[in-house]
């Protein structure tokens, strides 16, 4: 709507009430996960595709424009030079729907409403969208918080070479949707595991956290972080009428007496970008540029499908390592291994089977939990690790659910509350973190038993890994 449709924000507020409305006032199912785990949409997908078009044509009356439905996404503006972005993430792993041509990048052909309809694609709420020979599954599925794919995105076009986007930009906004609570209810164990696919999309933290450091020498001068702390923990995202409670949190923390300050900073800062950069913004714009230009060019380099499986044994050899003899060294050893082997599979074209890519992350996921447990790390490094082995283990989910293989999905989705478990005991036990609730630790506890039954009803599939990772994950919760 910004971007592609040129809509100012008022119009994108109105616009969006409208079809939150017309999109979620009736369901088509009140279950989102069926027997043995089969993902089922709760609302209407083609109810959304009619009201995104509505979107679109309402902009031609209201501009005078004519605006096709049908007309590209991508689209440069010859005059200007300005350039818009929508982001939509494939199941197999980010992938950016472009709206301005990149040389280095192939743009599938979209319409402006298949790329609105890829970037609203949500488990549980809404189908696939199949846009060529790709599925957008969940726009927000590795990555709700999209700050790390646009530092990307703008260091490939600007600074490719020397990756120093800092220098160059004048204003970065990142701007979150909350702070999310689970509420206790009667049945916690198929909430937690319905919830998990949602929490596929929701991993902002760990995110945040990446991309504040990267800016911790411009906060709230150049890079500004605005989350509404309370009043939306227990508004869902189909529940369009209660946008007078949104309103109403959020105006009370942009005039909180500790939002205030960072806000009229930010203002003041988009206030400057009317006017010339000042010098010591140019001279580290022009030392960049600089160091750009003489920076030699870098190839990753293409592995072979030897060379990917000798990796996978060598890695797995330190992975399988009886627990009284592996060491720390051992562990992040196969981890490097299965991060080339996880890159070198998703850059392959085409790129490896979604079933390849799940085993892959979930071999990153059982490594990350395992570095965990080493007392060689700070408690802040040891749960960092914890939060790696869940974006693995989202991804994971993930990519089972676009191989369209049930089973895997309930034996990834397994794994994910195991990770869950292991985040509330390192919170209990060490005084760094504030320990989690009764509630929470009952809601994984009760999680983790209905994903084993769940597992029992898999044909063939041995139990016995399952039921001692089980066993052991509620014995750290009790």
């Amino acid at each position: 709507m910004l971007g592609r449709l040129e809509m100012d924000v008022d119009e994108c507020i109105e616009a969006y009430k409208k079809l939150m409305k017309t999109v979620f006032e009736k369901k088509q199912s009140f279950f989102s996960v069926g027997f043995r785990g089969k993902i089922k949409s709760r609302f209407s997908s083609k109810t959304l595709e009619k009201a995104m078009k509505t979107v679109i044509e309402g902009r031609e009356a209201a501009t005078g424009h004519k605006i096709s439905v049908d007309e590209p996404f991508c689209l440069e503006n010859e005059e200007t030079g300005v350039k818009k972005c929508r982001v939509a993430k494939e199941m197999n792993n980010v992938s950016l729907i472009r709206s301005y041509p990149l040389i280095s990048e192939h743009t599938e052909p979209t319409t402006i409403w298949q790329a609105a309809m890829a970037t609203s694609a949500a488990t549980t709420f809404f189908d696939s969208v199949q846009i060529g020979d790709r599925v957008y599954i969940d726009g927000a599925i590795g990555a709700n918080n999209p700050a790390a794919e646009l530092e990307t995105e703008a260091s490939n076009i600007w600074c490719e070479t020397t990756g120093q986007l800092e220098p160059l930009v004048k204003c970065f906004i990142s701007i979150g949707t909350g702070n999310r609570i689970i509420d206790p209810i009667s049945d916690k164990a198929w909430t937690f595991l319905t919830e998990s696919l949602k929490d596929v999309a929701t991993g902002t933290r760990e995110t945040e956290e990446a991309v504040s450091g990267r800016w911790r020498m411009h906060w709230n001068t150049r890079y500004f972080r605005f989350n509404v702390q309370q009043g939306l923990q227990g508004i869902g995202l189909a529940e369009y009428q209660h946008s007078g409670a949104i309103d109403a949190a959020t105006g009370t923390y942009l005039t909180s007496h500790e939002t205030r300050p960072r806000l009229a900073a930010c203002v003041k800062n988009l206030r400057e970008k009317r006017y010339p950069p000042n010098r010591k913004f140019c001279v580290e714009r022009t030392t960049s540029h600089a160091q750009q230009a003489k920076a030699p060019p870098q190839e990753r380099k293409t592995l072979t499908d030897t060379e990917i499986s000798e990796l996978m044994e060598q890695a797995n050899r330190n992975l399988k390592k009886p627990r009284d003899i592996i060491s720390h060294k051992d562990l992040l050893k196969a981890q490097e291994d299965f991060l080339r082997v996880l890159h070198a599979k998703r850059d392959r074209s085409p790129p490896a089977k979604p079933k390849e890519l799940a085993s892959v992350n979930n071999k990153l996921m059982s490594t990350c939990l395992l570095l965990s447990h080493f007392l060689n790390f700070t408690p802040q490094e040891r749960m960092n690790y914890v939060y790696e082995a869940e974006k693995y283990a989202k991804r994971a989910v993930a990519n089972a659910i676009k191989s369209q293989n049930n089973d895997r999905v309930v034996q990834m989705q397994f794994y994910l509350t195991c990770v869950k478990a292991r985040e509330i005991q390192l919170k209990a036990t060490v005084s760094d973190f504030q320990s989690a609730t009764q509630d929470e630790r009952e809601e994984a506890e009760d999680a983790i038993s209905l994903a084993l039954v769940t597992l029992r009803s898999v044909d063939n599939l041995d139990m016995t890994p399952y039921e001692l990772m089980g066993k052991e994950s509620i014995g750290q919760l009790r």
